[in-house]
């Protein structure tokens, strides 16, 4: 290996199904040489581009065989940004559009590009003291079953006016030992200010207590039928007048109650 040596070369051109190039050097009068093996680091695929310089090592028997270990910063090739502490690999081409990259100083590992997608193929886990997940146009759940592990539940409307929540399911919500109920329905009637509930076929809300229903101007009960109903006692309540009509009669509870008095 006496006549081994290690030389910087240029791309000539890359075989990219074989993982191979072919390199000139200048004082070789630009010759070609033959297509030589790329180091993989471990089954790693990364090709040089045609034009770039690489290092070469050369083997015993001269410039005939060799293997090219890598590409060499130089003027024309530099770092994306550098650092003591850092540590960075590009996979694109164009400047900053994927890479990761990871800082001892800060203890931040990102990972950029256009689309990221992690597959765990029998599990995922994102795990941590905090974990946020955030998005500038919307945010997709899909899944055949979802359980949710909670002790508290906020609901905001960050910038906007209000919280609009649709629902296009049949929904049942069961609580037995949390208050899991509670604080969804606290977080639908107390944070948004302007909720709407339709069904095509009916709506129920059941208590074991009580049920209260505010409104600072105007509360309707419509359809086929509607019901109030209560095992002890049902209270109507208006700080004006209180009206009770049909298709046929309209009356207030004053002039019920004077109609009595005669």
């Amino acid at each position: 290996m006496a006549n081994s040596e290690i030389r910087i070369g240029k791309v000539s051109s890359v075989d990219y199904p074989s993982g191979m190039a072919k390199v000139t050097y200048r004082d070789k009068d630009e010759s070609v040489t033959m297509d030589y093996p790329m180091v993989n680091f471990n089954d790693e695929y990364r090709m040089p581009e045609p034009g770039q310089y690489v290092a070469v090592a050369h083997m015993s028997n001269g410039s005939s065989r060799g293997v090219i270990l890598g590409t060499v910063w130089n003027r024309k090739n530099i770092p994306q940004e550098t650092g003591q502490e850092l540590y960075r690999k590009d996979f694109s081409r164009k400047k900053n559009a994927a890479y990761v990259r990871y800082s001892d100083e800060t203890g931040e590992y990102l990972v950029k590009a256009a689309n990221v997608h992690i597959n765990g193929v029998n599990k995922t886990i994102l795990d941590g003291p905090e974990v946020e997940i955030s998005a500038n146009i919307s945010i997709l759940i899909q899944t055949e079953d979802m359980k949710v592990d909670i002790s508290n539940l906020e609901i905001t409307g960050g910038e906007a006016d209000k919280v609009s929540a649709s629902i296009k399911t049949d929904v049942s919500i069961n609580q037995e030992e949390n208050e899991l109920e509670a604080i969804i329905l606290k977080a639908l009637f107390e944070f948004v200010e302007d909720l709407k509930v339709q069904a095509g076929k009916g709506i129920e809300v059941e208590a074991q207590e009580a049920v209260t229903m505010k409104a600072g101007t105007e509360i309707t009960l419509s359809g086929e039928s509607s019901r109030l109903s209560g095992e002890r006692s049902v209270d109507i309540s208006s700080g004006g007048t209180l009206r009770f009509s049909d298709g046929q009669h309209s009356i207030t509870l004053a002039e019920i109650i004077e109609k009595l008095g005669e």
